[in-house]
C-alpha cells in the first residue's frame, strides 16, 4: 500500500490547503517540467509557500513524491466511484464510464497542466523501485475496482461462466492508459475513443444475453494521416 507520511498530516484546515496546494504545484511541475528537474525550491516557489512551510509537510522530496502518488490514485479512484457510474456493474456503467472518461480527456487537452496518473506514471515510475511499486499499487487498487463490478456483473448472470473478470479489469484499464497516451500525444480524443469503445465491445463478447453483445462504434471522426503515407 502507498506510503502516508501521517505525522505530516495537517490538524487544521489551513494547512491542510497548504498542504494540498503543495501537493497540486508539484504534481504538475513533475509533469510539465519532469521529476528530475524539479527542485524542493521550485515547488516552494510555484506553490507560494515558505521553505520552512515546505519541509514542515515533507521532510524531502522523496516523501513530497509519495504524496502526489497518493493523491493522484485518490483522484483516480474517486473519479470511478462517482455516483454517475453507479457501481460499475452493468454494461451501461461501462458506456457511460467511456463517456467521461473522454469529457475528462477533453479537459486535459485543454489544460495542459493537469496531471493524469498516467501522466505521472510516465515521469515516476523511472525514479526508484520504491516509487514504481507505490505507482503499481495505484494501478492494482484501480484494477482491483474495475474487477469487483466485473465481478458482479458476472454473478448476476449478466456475463457468461467463462468470462474473467482479472482479464476483463486489466484489458479495459490498458486501453485506458494506452488511449489516453495517445490522445496526449496528439491533442486529440479520437484514440483515446477508439482504444474504450474497442474495450468495452470487448467486454460486451462475454454478455450473457445476445442484445448486450452489440458492438458500439466509434463517431466518425477526422485521422491523422501516418507520416510518409
Amino acid at each position: 500500500m502507498p506510503h502516508q507520511d501521517a505525522s505530516q498530516l495537517p490538524v487544521t484546515r489551513r494547512g491542510r490547503a497548504t498542504r494540498d496546494r503543495i501537493i497540486s504545484c508539484a504534481a504538475e511541475l513533475f509533469v510539465t517540467e519532469g521529476v528530475s528537474a524539479v527542485s524542493q525550491d521550485r515547488v516552494r516557489q510555484a506553490a507560494s509557500v515558505s521553505g520552512s512551510q515546505l519541509s514542515h509537510y515533507f521532510v524531502d522530496k522523496a516523501a513530497l513524491v509519495r504524496a502526489v502518488i497518493a493523491r493522484q490514485t485518490e483522484v483516480l479512484l474517486d473519479f470511478h466511484r462517482q455516483a454517475a457510474l453507479n457501481n460499475l456493474d452493468t454494461f451501461e456503467d461501462f458506456e457511460k464510464w467511456v463517456e467521461l472518461t473522454l469529457m475528462s480527456s477533453r479537459r486535459q487537452n485543454r489544460r495542459r497542466a493537469l496531471p493524469t496518473f498516467g501522466m505521472l506514471a510516465g515521469q515516476l515510475g523511472k525514479q526508484d523501485e520504491q516509487t514504481r511499486e507505490l505507482l503499481a499499487d495505484g494501478y492494482r487498487q484501480w484494477t482491483a475496482l474495475l474487477r469487483r463490478g466485473l465481478t458482479r456483473m458476472k454473478k448476476n448472470g449478466l456475463l457468461v461462466e467463462s468470462a474473467n473478470p482479472s482479464v476483463l479489469a486489466n484489458v479495459l484499464v490498458t486501453a485506458h492508459e494506452g488511449g489516453g497516451l495517445m490522445t496526449r500525444a496528439y491533442g486529440k480524443t479520437w484514440p483515446d475513443r477508439d482504444a474504450l469503445t474497442f474495450a468495452v465491445n470487448y467486454l460486451r463478447q462475454f454478455a450473457n444475453r445476445p442484445r448486450d453483445r452489440r458492438a458500439a462504434q466509434p463517431r466518425p471522426t477526422a485521422r491523422l494521416a501516418p507520416s510518409g503515407r
